[in-house]
């Protein structure tokens, strides 16, 4: 009998480095898959985060920008007035510290600015400075930048008069910054004091300039704490502790606005930075991760052991690993390019200067219908109607973007009941269903599927809202809903309606963003119902499809494959 010890031996070796190079080829790939994953979190807290801040600082820009409206459209700006605006954005934005009003005053013009302000309630006004915690007069200069109003009122009275002058540089700055270029301004940090204790604050200038003479004659001045200011901005956002934020302004000093850099730099991982904008100022926003995101790599070596102990099962095992895990990676890599396409997309839609308008329009309005809508003829009061339905369309159309860009980055897949879907939508369209006679028929029982809970009950009710509105006049919508297995084993829906149909010609065009066949005035909407349906189905790994004739009514087709 030959000796079949070497080629045993062989065997054995030939196995052990297959199987310690298919461990650490499976690791690569695990590790790789799970770096995608912690990113994708990542990115989806980045983004929130991002989102929050900067719209705040919009919010509160758009106030300044509002009050210097008002001005220019009444031609004058007393207390009285300054008040009434600037408590209604006190009240109903929280990050605002302070709003003030800073007129230019021209040398010749101070004495007489004092006794005009003493004359208007203000007894003991002046123009004044601190040094060394005193207060002092202002010595003469060419100009001079008092607080002349300010609100709230209460608890800042001693804000009235003052003028730092050139012993605040960052406010003397940024007001310089205002005049010369006409635009907007914001102040390097500075320490203020609330409750006895020294807190970080910025001030942003917005210059009021004359049509006639093109000089500035006043500054919307907002005073603004950053612990305040990102605390509204996150407040709805739910950020593991382990997760932190730091913001600095971008320029020859590089301060630090918020956060803690000793405790980032010793602890943190993972790094990731994006460019805000403040006023004129740009501050590089950075969120800081010093933890684990649930890491499921299998080290080489119990990989190496299995291989070891189950020899005959190693190339198989391994395989199935690859196999699957290269599935997922395919599958993170879409997601990833799918949403990123869709910031892009938002971004460029609902950016700053779409939004920045639009809120000093909603504000100039607001005012307007509630002090002078009686003053208004029949007319009139249409038009000031139509100007408020204008705008919040206009807010209705940025919320769902919004909505869009955020399909599947809140939520984590489950087991969904599409029964017990349908019994919420149901709940939530009983008005229209009522008012309309509505018939939503359920053909066969729905399955449970794996899937986005919120995502869904979207998608069910977009198609069966469309099926309700898309109607002629009289006919009383009639809604078919039904389920089954087709050849890929995936579950397939359709829901029909009875409604007015569209020409096959436009059966790609209608999950187009925006894209809507019928005007406004016939049928209301902002054409993002059905891009959103198209986008959840594909966040479930599905396709959407549509058949449907003139007057014959739709039936919308779509199928969900996420697994777990």
């Amino acid at each position: 009998m030959k000796n079949t010890t070497p080629k045993i031996i062989a065997i054995c070796v030939l196995i052990f480095l297959t199987g310690i190079v298919l461990s650490f080829y499976l690791y690569s790939s695990l590790n790789s898959t799970n770096e995608l994953k912690r990113d994708q979190i990542l990115s989806s807290y980045f983004n929130n985060v991002y989102n929050g801040i900067q719209n705040e600082i919009d919010r509160n820009l758009n106030a300044l920008y509002a009050i210097r409206e008002f001005y220019l459209a009444d031609g004058e700006m007393d207390y009285r007035e300054f008040s009434r605006y600037g408590s209604y954005y006190t009240q109903n934005i929280n990050s605002i510290q302070a709003l003030e009003w800073v007129p230019v005053i021209p040398f010749d013009k101070k004495d007489s600015f004092e006794l005009a302000m003493q004359a208007a309630g203000f007894e003991d006004f002046q123009i004044f400075t601190r040094e060394n915690d005193k207060i002092v007069r202002v010595e003469d200069r060419e100009k001079y930048f008092p607080v002349a109003y300010i609100q709230p009122f209460e608890g800042n009275e001693a804000a009235l008069g003052f003028d730092p002058g050139i012993s605040l540089e960052f406010r003397q700055d940024a007001i310089n910054r205002a005049m010369k270029n006409g635009k907007s301004a914001a102040s390097g940090v500075i320490s203020i004091i609330q409750k006895n204790e020294p807190h970080k604050a910025i001030l942003v200038f917005v210059p009021v300039i004359d049509p006639k003479n093109q000089k500035t004659i006043a500054l919307v001045e907002g005073v603004y704490l950053m612990r305040s200011l990102i605390a509204v901005a996150i407040q709805n956002i739910d950020l593991p502790k382990e997760l932190c934020l730091e913001i600095k302004s971008k320029g020859d000093d590089d301060q630090l606005l918020f956060g803690d850099p000793k405790h980032l730099k010793e602890n943190a991982s993972i790094h990731k930075n994006i460019e805000l904008e403040m006023a004129d100022q740009t501050w590089e926003l950075g969120l800081h991760y010093n933890g684990q995101m649930g890491s499921t790599i299998l080290t080489p070596i119990f990989v190496l052991i299995a291989g070891i102990v189950f020899t005959l099962l190693l190339v198989r095992v391994v395989y199935i690993f690859l196999t699957d895990n290269r599935k997922a990676l395919q599958k993170y890599v879409k997601e990833l390019e799918n949403k990123n396409r869709d910031l892009e997309q938002y971004a460029y839609v609902a950016s700053h200067d779409l939004q920045e308008p639009l809120h000093s329009l909603q504000g100039l309005v607001t005012i307007i219908d509630q002090e002078y809508r009686d003053k208004f003829n029949d007319e009139g009061k249409l038009y000031l109607d139509h100007i408020v339905m204008a705008s919040k369309r206009m807010a209705s159309l940025i919320k769902n973007l919004l909505q869009y860009s955020q399909i599947g980055q809140m939520e984590k897949p489950e087991e969904v009941n599409c029964n017990e879907v349908l019994k919420d939508v149901s709940q939530d369209l009983r008005n229209k269903i009522k008012d309309k006679n509505v018939q939503i028929k359920i053909n066969n029982e729905l399955p449970t599927v794996w899937g986005y809970p919120d995502a869904l009950h979207q998608l069910f009710q977009n198609l069966i809202s469309n099926g309700i509105k898309f109607q002629s006049n009289g006919n009383n919508p009639i809604v078919e809903i039904s389920s089954k297995r087709n050849e890929n084993n995936a579950w397939q829906f359709s829901v029909k309606d009875n409604g007015i149909g569209f020409p096959k010609s436009h059966v790609e065009k209608i999950f187009v963003i925006f894209k809507r066949l019928h005007s406004n005035s016939k049928y209301s909407g902002t054409g993002i119902g059905l891009a959103n349906c198209k986008k959840i189905v594909e966040l479930h790994y599905g396709k959407i499809w549509a058949e449907s004739e003139e007057g014959k009514g739709s039936t919308f087709y779509f199928t969900l494959n996420l697994s777990k």
